[in-house]
């Protein structure tokens, strides 16, 4: 059952989506249509960042490897592999990018027309921390913009034994995910000089094109959510049309009873 587009469009509208759904789904997989109904509306914090999902997935990306990054440090560190320093600067990216996802999610709210309290920016930036460093379903669910509900983290950066996150999302993450230097081989220690420049070439064109690919599976990411929105508008905009027929027909049959009211009187 694909819920993505349940989440994505205005937030008064959420139940008269997840009517629609059921509806949709009811005769084909009841099993489905019931889960369907169960399924809850998103508080305002929760539904801002499900929106930016949607308008700055390269956003969301950045914010994803930085809490990767910052769960894998700090188990460095507990293993002894990595220093303290390794994992404040960690750290001090991942407060950097949800930061940077908090303001983004704030100017949604503004857009279409809700209030942003101390709060609301609160639960956002609790909400994007935990998701960002928590487990696949919660990550996924940041990706995709399908959160359902606030969530808390206990401190910065607080990681435990995560699962995985899906292969797909993994591979997307990978270009912009920090990069530990490795000591070179014997073999490398061994080159003439004259080959560093080559090799470092080699390097930034490697790095070059790990960047196409990832702003290649941004783009197409953002095309198809865009898409997606453009969809549920075209629908927001059909709804509209028929309730103003449905009200211009009960203003015209009111006139009618009411002009034959004043035909019985007379």
């Amino acid at each position: 059952m694909d819920t993505a587009g349940l989440y994505h469009g205005p937030l008064e509208d959420f139940v008269a989506r997840r009517a629609a759904l059921v509806r949709e789904l009811r005769s084909a997989d009841p099993d489905a249509a019931a889960a369907a109904g169960k399924l809850r509306k998103p508080t305002v914090a929760v539904w801002a960042i499900d929106q930016l999902a949607v308008v700055d997935p390269t956003l969301i990306a950045e914010l994803l490897a930085a809490g990767a990054d910052a769960r894998e440090a700090q188990g460095n560190v507990a293993a002894g592999s990595e220093s303290r320093e390794d994992l404040l600067t960690a750290t001090a990216r991942l407060r950097d990018r949800v930061d940077a996802a908090a303001r983004a999610s704030a100017h949604v709210l503004e857009r279409d027309g809700h209030g942003a309290g101390e709060e609301t920016a609160r639960r956002i930036r609790a909400t994007l921390q935990a998701a960002a460093t928590g487990g696949a379903a919660d990550r996924s669910a940041l990706w995709t913009g399908t959160l359902d509900r606030d969530l808390d983290v206990a401190g910065f950066g607080t990681v435990g034994d995560p699962e995985a996150d899906p292969a797909e999302l993994a591979t997307l993450l990978a270009p912009l995910r920090r990069r530990s230097p490795t000591p070179p081989g014997p073999a490398a220690r061994r080159r003439p000089p004259g080959n560093l420049e080559v090799l470092a070439r080699r390097d930034d064109e490697r790095d070059a094109a790990d960047l196409d690919a990832i702003a290649g599976r941004l783009r197409a990411s953002a095309d198809a959510k865009r898409r997606q929105a453009d969809h549920l508008g075209e629908e927001a905009a059909f709804a509209a049309r028929e309730a103003t027929a449905a009200e211009l027909a009960a203003d015209a049959a009111e006139k009618a009873a009411g002009d034959a009211h004043l035909a019985l009187d007379s």
